[in-house]
């Protein structure tokens, strides 16, 4: 007779997984219990058995592992409580009343069309693929016909299938980052049936490991494993499992990524930054350049032994430790400090180079020798590490201007240049005597001295007294002779004046003690402190003044004109008429106007 109550069975996953060694698999299992009866169904129990039979396999090796439970379609208020546990006695899952309670009637009721569900979960699947058979065993009476509570219990065969799988899966590295400087190897590993041909792919497509299918043995699930050497950086690797034969069909494809702990590229990489594991400090990449920033974002310090660029942009430079120099690099150009404060310090170079050197003074390496210090107006050398003046020793200098109070050779003995207020004195011998300028050529605004003469002593030379210049000769004080092309004077006094030439007298001609002009010897114009006197023909073409008077004589007469006489004509024929003064003479009469 079959049973009063209907079963069904419902898996989770729907196909379990049978478990693989060392890779256990749980599932769940729920077995629905109906009453299709129109009238209730009264139960004493309801046992879920696992037999071990030849052609099945076993759900479970551990059934005390198992999480049972029971619970109803609907609840209805007499129903007394109930329980699903694993009965070891039995050897199998029953459900009945509950033990721990009393119950209002012997046996539990199920209403009709009412249902219950028996969990089974948690289930620690065994291995081994195939049928599991169930044996559902039902003690109970009612129903439509009103079953009398049957001694022995109903049976019922109900079963499930556990799978292993059929295709690959579980595609992996033992070991997804390497480190290939170690010798690390890469390992990859999967599970699947040896039925199936598989090829391991590299990230270029290139088939690098080939696994071909067990031929003619029972299809068994396993797994598989190929090593060879870590790849120089993340590299992505592909499985491809096919049915022997297969050509060009598709197949099963699984991927898996390896990394290298120092990853090398051939060709370059590109990221906008990289940042440190530890310290995190970070390069960018920036539209000009590389950019090393600290944790927080600020530029960070980059460390090297040696560093060999062709520019460098930098606001300073310090040594390694924070008491060491500094440099910064103003718009002017380079300072250099020392310490963690501005305080200038020492630049130190086997040679210096430079177009220009702003300092405050410069000195030797040595203490207690010269330096140099650079005032406003210029240079000064001191000496001894002191204040006081030392000396400047050069085989050359070219300067624009030098201010010293003395020049000399490097000899103590020999000549000196002093420059007092007025200007320079020559000394000679090292003393104060006055010394000698040689020179070929002097391009002078002034000359003060005393007198000017040739290079030999028996040369003429020229004296400055305070009246002006006396040109002397022959090295001794006769008076010499003044040789020019042109003389132009403002007042000349002489002795004698000898003309060869000509003589033009542009402005006044004042003759203190008397003139006298000759022509090729014969005298013709002398002039007396009472008179003057003239010889020859005499022309007057235009005035004549004089302050006291004159008196013109002639072989037959004279005329003469003073201030206290008027005129006076003497045997000639003098006339005058409308203001004017004429003289007739010769034949025919010939009129000269004065």
């Amino acid at each position: 007779m079959p049973s009063l109550l209907h079963y069904e069975i419902v898996t989770n996953p729907t196909s379990l997984r049978a478990s693989l060694t060392d890779e256990p698999s749980l599932g769940t299992m729920y077995v629905i219990v109906s009453n299709t009866h129109q009238s209730p169904v009264e139960w004493d129990y309801i046992d879920v058995a696992m037999p071990l039979l030849a052609l099945s396999s076993n759900l479970t090796d551990d059934p005390s592992a198992v999480t049972a439970s029971i619970e109803r379609t609907y609840q209805n208020a007499h129903d007394d409580a109930l329980e699903f546990a694993w009965d070891s006695g039995n050897d199998c899952f029953r459900a009945q009343l509950s033990r721990t309670q009393v119950h209002t009637r012997g046996n539990a009721l199920l209403d009709a069309h009412g249902a219950l569900v028996l969990k089974l979960e948690n289930i620690p699947v065994s291995e081994g693929a195939g049928l599991s058979l169930l044996e559902i065993r039902e003690r109970a009476g009612g129903g439509d016909d009103n079953v009398s509570m049957r001694h022995d219990h109903y049976t019922t065969h109900l079963g499930l299938a556990k799978q292993t799988p059929r295709v690959p899966r579980n595609f992996r590295p033992q070991k997804s980052l390497l480190n290939g400087d170690a010798n690390e190897p890469l390992v990859l590993q999967w599970d699947g049936p040896n039925d199936l041909d598989y090829a391991i792919l590299d990230q270029t497509g290139a088939e690098v490991h080939r696994e071909p299918a067990v031929r003619g043995a029972a299809p068994a699930h396993q797994e598989y494993s190929w090593s060879t050497s870590a790849p120089k950086r993340g590299t992505t690797y592909t499985l491809v499992a096919k049915a022997p034969g297969a050509g060009q069909q598709r197949g099963y494809f699984l991927t898996t990524t390896v990394h290298a702990v120092v990853p090398e590229f051939e060709s370059g990489t590109r990221t906008p930054w990289v940042e440190g594991t530890a310290n995190r400090g970070r390069v960018t990449f920036a539209t000009d350049g590389v950019e090393v920033r600290d944790p927080k974002g600020d530029l960070g310090r980059v460390r090297a032994d040696k560093a060999d660029v062709d520019n460098v942009t930098t606001r300073l430079v310090q040594g390694r430790t924070d008491s060491a120099g500094w440099i910064t690099f103003p718009d002017r150009g380079v300072n250099v400090y020392h310490g963690h404060d501005s305080t200038p310090g020492i630049l130190t170079a086997a040679q210096v180079d430079a177009e220009g050197l702003n300092t405050k003074w410069v000195g030797s390496r040595e203490a207690g020798q010269g330096w140099i210090e650079f005032t406003q107006p210029g240079a000064t050398l001191h000496k001894d590490a002191g204040q006081e003046l030392g000396a400047l020793t050069a085989d050359k200098v070219d300067v624009n201007g030098l201010n010293t109070t003395w020049v000399g050779d490097r000899d103590g003995g020999k000549g000196w240049v002093e420059f007092p207020q007025s200007g320079i004195n020559v000394r000679k011998d090292g003393g104060q005597a006055w010394g000698n300028v040689a020179a070929d050529k002097a391009d002078l605004n002034g000359i003060n001295t005393k007198w000017v003469q040739g290079r030999g002593t028996g040369d003429g030379w020229i004296e400055f007294p305070t009246e002006g210049v006396r040109v002397l000769r022959d090295g001794g004080h006769d008076l010499g002779a003044v040789t020019a092309d042109k003389a132009n004077l403002n007042e000349l006094h002489t002795v004698e004046a000898r003309v060869s030439g000509e003589a033009h007298v542009q402005g006044l001609l004042t003759v203190g003690g008397g003139m006298k002009l000759s022509h090729d010897g014969e005298r013709m114009f002398v002039t007396l402190p009472d008179r003057i006197i003239f010889y020859g023909i005499n022309e007057f073409k235009k005035w004549v003044s004089l302050e006291r008077g004159m008196a013109v004589s002639f072989q037959t007469g004279g005329v003469s004109m003073t201030k206290e006489n008027g005129v006076l004509f003497r045997g000639s024929d003098v006339q005058i008429q409308q203001g004017q003064l004429s003289i007739s003479t010769g034949n025919p009469p010939q009129v000269r106007f004065l």
